[in-house]
């Protein structure tokens, strides 16, 4: 037996004794690929959300997270989360990468979601892999974006104005995913994106439109490698907490060379506030820490750029 298949069999019986200790699991603790998102959410149901499959692995997940973890519980977790990251690394080989991160609270139908939209339709269309958290607001957009990037902008906008009939999560969740899901059967043939969300966050819905979902259990290893795996660069938009979190994580990767050579940090500001990442604090903040005890800058600190256009983030990117 040959050294692989001796792993394979040790872990089928270790699942085998896991299961007998937890019962069925709503999940499968050794993946062997992607999720896309009709293997979390059904088409079929009048409750596409609130009574998915997703949302059972959420509660349980939630319901184990409250507390000390039960070690069956827990190995089970990390044996699911190490299947995503085998397949994860699968399908970006041979893809180069870009990351788009934002707030979660963009409403379908708003100006900064469908800029978002079409910042994900161009990156795509250059020809990169667009990679998102894989939560609603400017994640989903990005990757709307990524998957219609071979329509028209007319034809673009008309998915949007199909979504914005329920702008959002927070009002009627099945609606949100249901229309989520309509839109998304729609786009024949679409370009190859990704998402990597978490149950950590379940109460929101991993978004309909990346074609391949890297959902994971364990946050802080989902949140370290998206940005890890985004190897093309990142494109920030306005966000909230969260996305300054990404910042300086990413800033951290970059300053330490921590997963190879720095990769680009491209901060695009609102059309309408050009000065929004200096006027925030972000960039006084990174210029600051990109500067070491020495006085000398910090390997990263010349591949951070503002831009004003989705045109100049895409060419910082390419």
């Amino acid at each position: 037996m040959s050294e692989r298949n001796h792993w394979r069999s040790e872990v089928e019986e270790l699942v085998t004794a896991l299961e007998g200790t937890l019962g069925d699991l709503p999940y499968d603790p050794t993946p062997n690929h992607l999720y896309v998102a009709t293997d979390l959410y059904s088409l079929d149901s009048e409750t596409p959300f609130t009574g998915s499959i997703d949302q059972q692995i959420y509660q349980r997940a939630r319901h184990a997270n409250m507390q000390v973890v039960p070690p069956a519980e827990e190995l089970a977790q990390r044996l699911h989360d190490h299947g995503i990251t085998v397949a994860l690394n699968s399908f970006r080989h041979g893809r180069r990468v870009v990351g788009v991160m934002g707030g979660h609270h963009l409403r379908r139908g708003s100006e900064p979601f469908a800029r978002a939209v079409e910042l994900g339709a161009a990156l795509a269309q250059a020809g990169v892999c667009v990679a998102t958290g894989g939560g609603p607001g400017a994640m989903e957009a990005a990757n709307l974006g990524a998957a219609s990037s071979a329509l028209t902008p007319d034809e673009r906008s008309a998915l949007i104005a199909e979504l914005a009939t329920a702008p959002s999560f927070y009002d009627d969740p099945d609606a949100f995913v249901g229309v989520g899901l309509a839109v998304a059967a729609r786009i024949a043939d679409p370009t190859p994106n990704l998402a990597v969300p978490t149950w950590f966050y379940g109460h929101e819905p991993s978004n309909t439109f990346a074609t391949a979902l890297a959902k994971y259990f364990g946050n802080s290893e989902r949140e370290d490698g998206l940005l890890a795996i985004s190897t093309g660069g990142i494109v920030f938009v306005p966000g909230g907490p969260g996305t300054i979190q990404e910042i300086f994580q990413d800033a951290a990767q970059n300053a330490y060379s921590t997963y190879g050579p720095p990769s680009p940090m491209i901060f695009l500001a609102p059309e309408d506030d050009p000065e929004y990442w200096h006027s925030n604090g972000v960039m006084g903040t990174l210029d600051n820490a990109f500067v070491d005890h020495h006085g000398d800058r910090r390997p990263g600190w010349d591949l951070i750029q503002t831009v004003s256009s989705i045109e100049a983030a895409v060419a910082a990117v390419s």
